[in-house]
Parts: structure tokens; C-alpha cells; sequence
């Protein structure tokens, strides 16, 4: 057994988005989904397969964000990045700014206007917010990966959780996963 599987473990949805992300410039990503699920581990473990070229900033931090801090990442992600094809940034927790939408919708457009090629990834745990975020501004010029809290199937593999250690599971869940584990 691995001394930290979490560090081996990729999700699923990875595989998604890495697929996604492999893909010609065409959407923004948006991977969104609960507190604690494992959107920054997800985005972060593919950031290392991808390697330099990727710039990573969080909004999650205790000082004021704001449009402007969104469009200096972005400047920085186009510097590092310059014409390669595999530049990319992440936005982690984009909704806490106020005005994300229309700023990234802005920098976007503007992006494939002079047909820059940066990849966007914004990371959100507030679903109203996101939501409201995605269909106002950025309609059309977005996918949506949801990641949901870990099945057991995935606690399992990770982790070596049996139906004992696998937290909060009512009985009729724990019997079809009782199910599942037997059968598969």
C-alpha cells in the first residue's frame, strides 16, 4: 500500500479534464462542486503532468480580491505562457471576487479575438454564485465538471475504506455498496 495514496489517486473526473484540456482552445473549464471534494488536488495533480506553462492563483485568501486582480493573473499566465499552445491558468475559489464573470468573459473574448491560446480553468465551490456567474456572463464559452463528494468506490481504492470507516453513509447506501463491493 502506498504511504500517501491520495498523492496517486486521481479522481475520474481527471481524465475528463484532461482530455478536455488536450483539446484546441474552445472553452473556458469550470470544475465546481462542494467544499473539501478535491477540486484544487484534481486541478493541481494535472497541472504536474502538464508541467511549467500552467500559472496557478487563488481567490481564497483573506485579502480583497477584485476584477483587477483577476486581469493581472491573467496578463502574468499570458507572460509565462507566451505563444505556446499548453499555457494555461487556474482560478481556485473565482466566485468569492466580485465581478469575476465579467472580467473573465472580457479577457476571454479579448483572448480569442487576437487568437491567444491560454487555457482557462476556474475552480468554484459556491454553486449559486457560479451558476449565476456562468449564465449571465460567460453563456456559450464554458464546460462544467462537476465533482461531487467521494463515492465509496473511490474512498475504496484510495484509501482502503471499508463500509465501517466510509463516514456518514446511511444503511440502504451502505448496502448497496456492500453490493458493489462484492460484485466488482
Amino acid at each position: 500500500m502506498l504511504s500517501n495514496p491520495i498523492i496517486a489517486y486521481q479522481r475520474p473526473q481527471a481524465a475528463e479534464l484532461r482530455r478536455r484540456l488536450a483539446e484546441p482552445r474552445c472553452f473556458i473549464q469550470v470544475v465546481a462542486g462542494p467544499r473539501q471534494v478535491g477540486k484544487t488536488t484534481l486541478v493541481q495533480q494535472l497541472a504536474e503532468d502538464v508541467g511549467p506553462g500552467v500559472r496557478y492563483a487563488s481567490a481564497d485568501e483573506p485579502t480583497l480580491r477584485g476584477a483587477e486582480w483577476i486581469a493581472q493573473q491573467w496578463e502574468a499566465a499570458r507572460l509565462e505562457g507566451g505563444d505556446a499552445g499548453g499555457a494555461g491558468m487556474v482560478l481556485d475559489e473565482v466566485q468569492k471576487i466580485t465581478g469575476w464573470s465579467e472580467a473573465v468573459k472580457r479577457l476571454w473574448d479579448e483572448d480569442t479575438r487576437r487568437k491567444r491560446p491560454l487555457k482557462v480553468v476556474l475552480l468554484g465551490s459556491a454553486p449559486l454564485l457560479i451558476a449565476r456567474g456562468m449564465t449571465e456572463s460567460l453563456a456559450g464559452r464554458f464546460e462544467l465538471l462537476q465533482l461531487p463528494h467521494w463515492s465509496f468506490a473511490e474512498m475504496r481504492e484510495a484509501f482502503g475504506f471499508d463500509l465501517e470507516q466510509y463516514p456518514d453513509l446511511p444503511e440502504t447506501q451502505k448496502t448497496d455498496a456492500a453490493f458493489w463491493t462484492a460484485t466488482s
